[in-house]
């Protein structure tokens, strides 16, 4: 198929060749529902290849690529007869089948750089014949994904996976009980975000920048005048993978802390892949989960997309709630700042976005739930989009610290009463090394301190799959659990008076961690992200559909994409060839029949 390229114009051109398929390529901002539909009307597009460049340089005419209320079928309001648009700009295409192969590419490194210019340069010597003077670029694309019908027919057939990951929680309280009586603020945010072309997700506003905050506050509440185990409540941080995917990893996480874990070590189907595992059926690494007491929740905090990219940076942040009257106090508690205003100041009640709060309240609707986010009305150009992989790094900074300077001293009044004495201050530097190296460099030298990681630029921020059989935190994740192990932790002190040091885990006693090259004792845990909607059966090692009103999503398994360019002829020119060809094979076939026939002739014997 030949490649063609759209315009801002619009994408479709004047097609050369009435019959011929072309394959086009598009700036990202062209990636329209409209276009899209035009395209597939002409029957001559066989296939596109998307050009994305950086955020620091978006098209005014960016929108979202997910659906007008994203998630909203999994929320607190599925129910809901008008339930209000989040998303209202939404292209709807994160979740739609395109008759075509779509391929994405953005130049970040060395290698995509390459591809990238092959193709820009490939189109130019197409513009420059104007798509008929031959020979001209054509491309082959070879996209085959293996699904079929739905999660519960691809799972039945063994052609998909279970979309999720591992969310990370942490407490300083090391000793919490089930028991306790003691009540529980959690500090929440999504871990891990998703967009149209999966390996390009990064999610920097919508997702790294309320990851950002939660660790940020984690580390400021480390520094409290009265360690924070000794509060008259626990504060638990979650950073939850899979939101994106029916609310995955809340809903499970809420699902595990309140319902009875019965072990029954009975015959799996594949051995337990956890060492020392305290039961093997149903395989779990830890029962640290039975230590959370859903029923003593008594305040979720969430932050989403509060890199401030949505408010100008400068214009602050708004706190979204369930029930006014019955989240009075964290607002009345979030009032004396002024970069954080009400959401319905404008006199709409709109409850909440699509948010990991939601999970909470599903289960138990008194739970205070204060969900703060740059946005007042709408989710945002940026929601889910693969341009959201960039930030206005002081900008973002400045706005973030101010959040963290605001809820972190918000928090700690939450959980000791009201007893704050002194301010509790953010570190700044380390807000803004961390937006850096997740979103965009995270070799950077305070990586360092976690990885031994050298010329990596980009890290995979998709919740991407989860093997049952052999379950492994992603980099994100593992960068998660080791910082929150290094804020909520104790280290093991020497007789010196000095931290035990360590250079691996096996340098630590049982039970410890080597955090930052210091033995550390911390209850930080990965917990199991997929939908609620699904049930691995340990005993047959299959996962099934159980509830399908439930988050059930899969990914399809897929062969490796190849995409091939290359010169072609006229249609002229390869019937030449072809005839010429032709008449090549005939005249070899007579040469041979009178070649046999000569030597059976000549050397025929008696």
């Amino acid at each position: 198929m030949v490649l063609s390229k759209g315009s801002v114009r619009g994408p479709v051109p004047l097609f050369a060749q009435p019959n011929g398929d072309y394959a086009l390529v598009l700036p990202y901002y062209l990636l329209t529902r409209a276009n899209i539909d035009s395209l597939a009307s002409t029957g001559k597009v066989t296939g596109l290849v998307i050009l994305l460049a950086e955020a620091s340089n978006p098209s005014p005419l960016l929108t979202s690529p997910d659906s007008s209320c994203p998630n909203c079928e999994f929320g607190l309001y599925a129910n809901d007869t008008n339930r209000y648009e989040w998303n209202p700009q939404a292209q709807n295409l994160i979740e739609q089948a395109f008759d075509f192969p779509i391929f994405a590419i953005r130049p970040e490194d060395a290698t995509s750089q390459k591809v990238y210019d092959y193709v820009t340069s490939s189109v130019a010597i197409n513009v420059a014949n104007e798509y008929r003077n031959y020979p001209l670029k054509a491309i082959d694309f070879d996209l085959f994904m293996w699904a079929a019908v739905n999660s519960d027919t691809c799972l039945r057939r063994g052609w998909c996976q279970v979309v999720g990951g591992m969310s990370v929680y942490s407490t300083p309280s090391l000793d919490i009980s089930a028991d306790d009586k003691k009540p529980i603020v959690v500090v929440s945010a999504s871990m891990d975000s998703r967009s149209l072309f999966h390996d390009l997700t990064v999610g920097a506003s919508s997702d790294v920048s309320g990851m950002v905050t939660v660790l940020a506050i984690a580390d400021a509440l480390s520094r409290a005048p009265t360690p924070l185990d000794q509060l008259p409540k626990h504060i638990i941080y979650t950073l939850f993978a899979a939101e994106s995917w029916g609310f995955a990893g809340s809903q499970r996480f809420v699902k595990d802390i309140s319902t009875p874990f019965v072990c029954t070590n009975a015959t799996r189907a594949t051995p337990c892949p956890y060492a020392n595992a305290p039961c093997t059926f149903p395989c779990v690494r830890n029962t640290h989960f039975q230590n959370i007491n859903f029923n003593n929740i008594e305040s979720v905090f969430e932050f989403q997309s509060v890199s401030g990219i949505n408010s100008n940076y400068t214009e602050g942040y708004y706190v979204h709630v369930d029930d006014a009257k019955q989240s009075q106090s964290l607002i009345t508690a979030l009032q004396p700042y002024t970069n954080i205003k009400t959401a319905s100041a404008d006199g709409v009640d709109r409850h909440l976005p699509p948010s990991s709060a939601m999970s909470f309240l599903q289960k138990k609707r008194d739970i205070q739930a204060a969900v703060i986010t740059d946005y007042q009305k709408h989710l945002g150009s940026y929601y889910n989009s693969d341009m959201d992989n960039g930030l206005d790094l002081p900008k973002a900074t400045d706005a973030i610290c101010g959040l963290v300077n605001a809820t972190a001293n918000t928090i700690y009044n939450q959980a000791s009463n009201g007893n704050l004495t002194n301010q509790i201050t953010a570190n700044c530097t380390l807000i803004s090394s961390m937006l850096d190296c997740l979103i965009s460099n995270f070799s950077c030298p305070f990586m360092q301190n976690f990885f031994n990681v050298t010329a990596v630029s980009r890290i995979p921020h998709y919740s991407s799959v989860y093997s049952f059989e052999n379950p492994q935190p992603q980099l994100l994740q593992r960068f998660a659990f080791s910082f929150l192990s290094g804020v909520t932790g104790k280290q093991r002190m020497a007789d010196s008076g000095l931290p035990v040091q360590c250079q691996t885990i096996k340098d630590c006693a049982s039970g410890e961690y080597c955090i930052k090259q210091q033995c550390t004792t911390s209850l930080t845990t990965y917990h199991e992200a997929y939908g609620t909607g699904l049930q691995y059966d340990e005993s047959t090692g299959l996962v099934k559909v159980v509830d399908p009103t439930k988050g059930t999503w899969t990914e399809s398994t897929w062969d490796s994409p190849v995409m091939r360019i290359f010169f072609i002829t006229s249609t002229s020119h390869q019937i030449v060839e072809f005839v010429v060809g032709l008449l090549w094979m005939l005249a070899s076939f007579a040469a041979v029949l009178f070649v046999k026939k000569y030597l059976k002739k000549t050397l025929k014997t008696e």
